[in-house]
């Protein structure tokens, strides 16, 4: 019998109640013409419906997207603050966690306005969900979801955002381009050309931040990452957890 890593993580789920952390990019939330994605939330509700009694907490990193970067060059020009330019962006990933909490239903869900109230939330006794945008000037979201997981001693991100897997080349210049479904954190780093001292660039172009990939790497944190074609390919957000690309100590 075939099982995904999802069903594997439900398995153990099931034996020892834990938690769960879903990194969810501005790309998926919103669609090109910047309206948001009505099928991705539908998916996402479904699954938080259906196993949301499953875990202990349930985190939701919302990003921003194209959106937040719209907003970024728009303003480039007359902000010459930096911090200023990513408090922007940041904004905007966390009017995506309203959303995405409103569009949840579930009156109990907590959307920290700071590092200490998620802090405070994730360490708590008893069950709990978090949907949570960018809560640190010069963190991206991805930075966000694995500090999460590491305060959860969590050793998985799981991460839906526009591409199916990593590749070694971009596939829509190169159709030829080598898909991974997994790899090394020593293999990203190469593939990349990350170092140990790299932090966090702004709208960087590489699938996992470089600051996160250096933090996963030195936590041991594995980042499960998945999406692109497969969103509107698979019917349900299990089947999604089901093909991907997972980076790993």
């Amino acid at each position: 019998m075939y099982f995904s890593l999802w069903h594997l993580f439900l398995l153990f789920k099931a034996m020892e109640k834990r938690d769960v952390v879903l990194k969810i990019g501005g790309s998926v939330l919103y669609q090109e013409n910047q309206d948001i994605n009505f099928g991705i939330m539908g998916k996402l509700k479904s699954w938080y419906v259906e196993n949301r009694e499953q875990f202990e907490k349930v985190v939701f990193i919302t990003g921003g997207g194209a959106m937040s970067r719209h907003l970024q060059e728009r303003m480039q020009g007359n902000i010459q603050n930096q911090l200023a330019l990513h408090n922007i962006a940041m904004s905007v990933t966390q009017t995506s966690a309203e959303l995405l909490a409103g569009y949840l239903g579930d009156s109990s869900i907590l959307i920290p306005k700071t590092l200490g109230d998620a802090y405070e939330h994730l360490v708590k006794e008893g069950p709990g969900t978090i949907v949570s945008g960018g809560l640190k000037s010069g963190w991206s979201t991805d930075m966000d979801s694995v500090v999460f997981a590491d305060i959860l001693q969590e050793k998985r991100v799981y991460k839906i955002s526009n591409i199916d897997y990593i590749y070694d080349e971009d596939p829509d210049k190169n159709p030829n381009a080598k898909s991974f479904k997994d790899m090394s954190w020593d293999d990203y780093f190469d593939l990349f050309s990350i170092t140990e001292n790299d932090l966090h660039e702004a709208n960087g172009s590489i699938p996992i931040d470089r600051g996160c990939a250096n933090f996963c790497k030195n936590k041991g944190i594995s980042f499960f990452i998945c999406g692109g074609e497969n969103i509107t390919k698979k019917q349900s957000i299990a089947e999604l957890f089901s093909d991907g690309t997972l980076v790993h100590p």
